[in-house]
C-alpha cells in the first residue's frame, strides 16, 4: 500500500534550487539529484514508518549521494507531508516546514 505524498512549497523551492546548483556544477548532476529525491519519495510512500522520528513527529529519509534529507510527517489520514533540507540546516526548521500547507498530491 502506498500513501499519498505532498510536498510543501518550500520543499519544491529547495529541490529546484539544489537542482540548479548541482546542474551548474556538472551536467546531469541536477537530474541525478532529482532521481534520488524521487526514489526517496517512493520509499517513504511505501514504508512511511521505516525512518525514526528526529524532531517531534517528523522523520528523515536521507538521499543517497547528496547531503540532503527529505523530512516528513505522516498525517492522521495517512498522507505524508515532505520538506527537503540540506543536512547543515537546523532540524527544527524541518519540523516547521512540514507544518506548512502542501501544494497537493504529488505521488501515491
Amino acid at each position: 500500500m502506498t500513501h499519498p505524498v505532498r510536498l510543501t512549497r518550500a520543499a519544491e523551492a529547495d529541490i529546484a534550487q539544489a537542482f540548479d546548483w548541482y546542474e551548474a556544477k556538472t551536467d546531469n548532476l541536477g537530474f541525478e539529484f532529482i532521481e534520488q529525491v524521487e526514489r526517496a519519495i517512493e520509499r517513504i510512500s511505501e514504508h512511511p514508518l521505516s525512518h525514526r522520528k528526529i524532531v517531534d513527529d517528523v522523520r528523515r529519509a536521507n538521499l543517497e549521494r547528496f547531503p540532503y534529507g527529505l523530512w516528513y510527517r505522516v498525517d492522521p489520514d495517512g498522507s505524508i507531508v515532505i520538506a527537503c533540507l540540506h543536512h547543515k540546516r537546523n532540524p527544527r526548521l524541518a519540523s516547521a516546514r512540514t507544518r506548512q500547507k502542501p501544494k497537493g498530491p504529488r505521488f501515491g
